[in-house]
């Protein structure tokens, strides 16, 4: 197989370079784009892209060569003019609008476009219209199909697209992220097939964790149930009115690591045969058996995927776990273990940049594992 022209935005950590080295394909790393300057920080230290730009709404997407692939993550954000029929009008101020710019300039033989799940029904499905209105009218389909309706404008792509979760390839990561696939010449494709998932969350925590990680007495008495109310499972959280989720320590499914997100649950692992933290913690749902997951939001027990979880970027209680009598937050290696990352990868990145940081990059990483399993797709492997 020839050398492979790769070029990414939103380029966080490098998911799709790490993958297709992970494959032994020859690739050419022509850009990186990042405008985070942390992420960069980490890039730098994994991956050797020829050029590394800042910003991708101020690149002059000409100098680029024709790229044989293309990856973006790009953030989702409503059209202002979306179900106009505008085309590229619909999409100006977003960032996708610089994506599709660089598309139409560059056309680069393939390209890989992923988002939150949640794209499919932003704006009441209007922003997912358009973007595949503007990559695939103008002689393109979607899914093998082509549109009933057209704009002038668009890429005239074969777009595939589909949601693909990473505890179907290898990670136990609960992770559903819509993958749009496209290609400049029409060919079939299929996404890769589910498989079995061999990994439990346990076989990627770390052995030995430092002290600083675990909580201190003083903040696990902000954790324990008010014994004067029974109207939270949880009560108030460090008495700051938020909430957690509990969790058994031998789950199998990690749930879902993202960024920013600072109203979602926090995710505490607990080993339920505990008397003690039964008395604190559970003392409300006696019906939850050792093994099972409980979302304390909305007070619901689940038996086999747990639900989302979060990876704030500062808080002192990131993903906590409940081990050796004791409870303490993931660690940013395991988060990093837990996109697909391997250990000498993480080093490197720790070596430039603190944990917080190694929290929020592995937070907004697309799974390598998912990448692997994609490429050999498209490239037959």
């Amino acid at each position: 197989m020839e050398t492979i022209k790769l070029g990414t935005d939103f380029s966080g950590i490098g998911s799709p370079e790490s993958a297709l080295k992970r494959l032994g394909l020859d690739i050419d790393e022509v850009f990186a784009c990042e405008i985070d300057k942390f992420a960069r920080a980490s890039f730098n230290e994994l991956h050797n892209p020829t050029t590394m730009y800042e910003d991708i709404t101020t690149r002059n997407h000409s100098e680029v060569p024709q790229l044989d692939l293309y990856v973006a993550g790009f953030p989702c954000q409503s059209f202002s003019l979306a179900g106009k029929r505008g085309g590229f009008e619909d999409t100006r101020g977003t960032l996708f609008f610089n994506v599709a710019e660089f598309i139409k300039e560059n056309q680069p033989k393939c390209f890989v476009l992923e988002n939150v799940k949640g794209l499919l029904s932003h704006d009441n499905g209007r922003t997912y219209q358009t973007i595949t209105d503007v990559l695939t009218n103008g002689g393109g389909t979607l899914n093998g199909q082509i549109g009933l309706d057209s704009i002038d404008n668009g890429l005239g792509y074969h777009v595939y697209a589909q949601v693909l979760n990473s505890k179907d390839y290898g990670i136990p990561q609960n992770r559903e992220r819509i993958f749009l696939v496209g290609f400049k010449e029409f060919r079939e494709f299929r996404f890769p097939k589910k498989m079995e998932l061999k990994l439990r969350l346990k076989d990627l925590l770390e052995q030995e964790v430092d002290v600083k990680y675990y909580l201190s007495e003083k903040m696990i008495e902000g954790f324990t149930l008010s014994r004067n109310n029974n109207t939270d499972i949880v009560g108030d959280l460090n008495k700051g009115g938020e909430r957690g989720v509990v969790y058994n320590e031998d789950c199998s499914i990690m749930s879902c690591l993202t960024a920013t997100d600072y109203k979602q649950p926090k995710q505490i692992l607990v080993n339920t045969n505990n008397k003690r933290v039964n008395q604190n913690f559970l003392s409300h749902i006696e019906d939850l058996e050792d093994g099972d997951f409980m979302d304390s939001y909305n007070q619901t027990i689940h038996k086999e995927v747990i639900p989302t979880m979060t990876c704030r970027i500062s808080a002192s209680h990131n993903y906590h776990i409940y081990k050796t009598n004791r409870i303490r937050r993931l660690t940013p290696l395991e988060c990093w273990r837990l996109q697909g990352y391997t250990d000498e990868q993480f080093n490197k990145a720790q070596k430039v940049n603190s944990d917080s940081q190694l929290y929020k990059q592995a937070g907004n990483s697309i799974t390598v594992d998912v990448m692997v399993e994609l490429f050999k797709t498209i490239y037959d492997i």
